[in-house]
């Protein structure tokens, strides 16, 4: 039986850097995913299943292509919350989202337009199969509630969740 790590996070907005990408909690938290998905990569699991964003799912979706390149029995599996979702994003972004989408083993469009709950709907949807579900938000910030509500279901569904906070990270 394959094992799964869901990757799921709040919007960067949510972060103490935001976007930006070059300060050191973020390059922190990417260290850290690194090491998570080594480690499960350890324990046997070759499934990730992320809820494409912006922030985490790229982040996540970039590192796992990556080590992908090194292991060819990694499999990525993309959920895309709405088809034209990455339409208002920088044009960086843009470009690095659908370069990493098209490197993935498979890509699932939850939804074709955006509607009320459609990133909540993709975090559910990467969780489904998975034994291991890592969370990436703030679990006392507000603007992370879809984030708050997904670890709850995970945990309900008796999945290991591993939760990495953003404010609490720093490079040592």
């Amino acid at each position: 039986m394959t094992k799964t790590c869901a990757i799921i996070g709040c919007s960067p907005m949510c972060f103490p850097w935001g976007f930006d990408e070059e300060d050191e909690g973020c390059a922190a938290l990417k260290l850290i995913l690194i090491n998570q998905i080594s480690k499960l990569r350890g324990e046997g699991c070759t499934r990730f299943a992320v809820s494409m964003d912006c922030g985490v799912g790229l982040y996540a979706a970039e590192i796992l292509q990556g080590l992908k390149e090194s292991d060819g029995n990694l499999e990525i599996v993309s959920y895309v919350p709405y088809e034209e979702q990455a339409t208002k994003w920088t044009p960086e972004l843009r470009d690095r989202y659908f370069n990493a989408l098209a490197e993935c083993t498979e890509v699932v469009n939850v939804g074709f337009e955006k509607t009320v709950g459609c990133e909540f709907k993709a975090h559910l949807e990467a969780m489904k199969e998975a034994d291991t579900v890592i969370a990436v938000y703030d679990p006392d910030d507000p603007l992370c509630e879809r984030e708050t509500a997904a670890a709850a279901v995970a945990e309900v569904l008796n999945k290991r969740v591993l939760v990495l906070d953003p404010k609490a990270i720093r490079l040592s």
